[in-house]
């Protein structure tokens, strides 16, 4: 897992766990990406349909895009956008009270 980029937000949607392949992948910091909301890297014309996606998934605790491999439109701190393929998958209590969610990036996107 140390080549592939992992963002793990809470279910507000703030940035709790930023790698340094995340670092690579998207251009920003740790020190900025974390306690952000993940408006930091969503483009903004996919904000809209992100959250209402994501507020769903957290009050329903599923979410269709859950485990399979889906491309996620993601914009870099230069500006860019760019689809990299991921992995979601909710984090819940031992209860299975949904707390948050995590996409483990592919790799590629942490190429140079």
């Amino acid at each position: 897992m140390n080549d592939h980029a992992i963002v793990i937000a809470d279910a507000a949607g703030i940035i709790r766990f930023w790698n340094a392949q995340a670092e690579r992948a998207f251009g920003h910091a740790s020190s900025d990406a974390l306690g952000a909301s993940l408006d930091l890297i969503v483009p903004g014309e996919y904000a809209r349909d992100h959250w209402k996606g994501f507020q769903r998934a957290m009050g329903a605790g599923m979410a269709m895009a859950e485990g399979k491999a889906t491309n996620f439109p993601v914009r870099r701190a230069d500006g860019a956008i760019a689809a990299i393929s991921g992995r979601l998958t909710l984090l819940r209590e031992p209860g299975g009270s949904v707390i948050g969610a995590m996409v483990v990036f592919a790799n590629s996107a942490t190429s140079d």
